[in-house]
């Protein structure tokens, strides 16, 4: 046991539970431990169905965080938490609610939360026309040419991200308890250029590659709108601080096994990729 221990909760709830890094949190936990009471939060009425389906030992519910009585109703008799919000949600708006609710409960021994961002990056240098919230991030083949904006950024697989939550929720190190964890593969520090390079050589066919503003805005402009724009300011963003960035190997000590790769990643989904697949994430 740590020299800084905590207790390990007996009930956990996943915000995002059918989301690609909650529903895998959700599998981990319930075949790694489980004795633990997960409370699982989706939206809609399919995804509720689909996770009480797949998972029919846990409280499948719905919860905003703009609403403070759901929350409210969601974290009755939790003790660890795990917050991922989506695209656009408004920090000023909705955690302070969910603050609340978890002190009014005060029954809370940890709480995770993931959050898309530099490590250590002043506020200042986040340029106003970014808009609140984060963005998604979604890549395509189309045509056999791979359009991504030409950054370079670190990897991990949402599945490994998953693992490492539930591992620290399932550890007695307190240790971890309001530390902030930089979470990276240790190995994939790229630029998108180079991932075309790594899909034409796994799938076998040349994959070939546009980073350009016109083709960006001609292929997602069509299915976003003005928020193909929103999306090309941010990556140029990320372009303009990649050197924040640093491998490291916080992942592979907690996993106790060397993390997924891109390259690794690729040749697991390769016949969904050359399928077409599109929920492939």
């Amino acid at each position: 046991m740590s020299v800084v221990a905590k207790k390990i909760p007996k009930s956990i709830l996943i915000f995002g539970a059918a989301g690609h890094i909650g529903r895998p949190l959700a599998e981990f936990l319930t075949r790694e431990a489980p004795e633990i009471q997960l409370s699982l939060v989706a939206r809609s009425v399919e995804k509720r169905q689909d996770l009480q389906q797949a998972f029919p030992k846990s409280r499948v519910i719905t919860a905003d965080y703009e609403d403070l009585s759901s929350l409210s109703a969601a974290v009755k008799d939790i003790e660890g938490v795990f917050v991922i919000s989506s695209s656009g949600t408004s920090e000023e708006a909705t955690m302070p609610n969910l603050v609340t609710a978890l002190k009014e409960e005060n029954k809370v021994i940890q709480v995770i939360r993931l959050l898309g961002v530099f490590p250590e990056i002043s506020p200042n240098r986040i340029p106003s026309t970014l808009g609140p919230g984060s963005l998604p991030i979604r890549s395509v083949l189309a045509n056999k040419t791979f359009i991504w904006p030409e950054h370079r950024v670190p990897f991990i697989d949402p599945r490994d991200i998953s693992e490492v939550v539930g591992r620290l929720f399932l550890s007695d190190n307190g240790k971890h308890i309001g530390a902030f964890h930089t979470m990276n593969n240790g190995h994939d520090w790229l630029r998108f250029r180079e991932i075309a390079e790594i899909l034409s050589d796994v799938l076998g066919q040349p994959i070939a590659y546009d980073g350009s503003y016109e083709g960006f805005v001609g292929f997602y402009g069509p299915k976003m709108g003005p928020r193909a724009n929103v999306m090309w300011n941010f990556f140029k963003f990320e372009e303009a601080n990649e050197e924040t960035w640093a491998l490291n190997n916080f992942v592979e000590r907690t996993l106790g096994r060397e993390p997924t790769t891109v390259r690794g990643w690729i040749e697991e989904h390769k016949h969904e990729l050359l399928k077409g697949r599109k929920d492939v994430t």
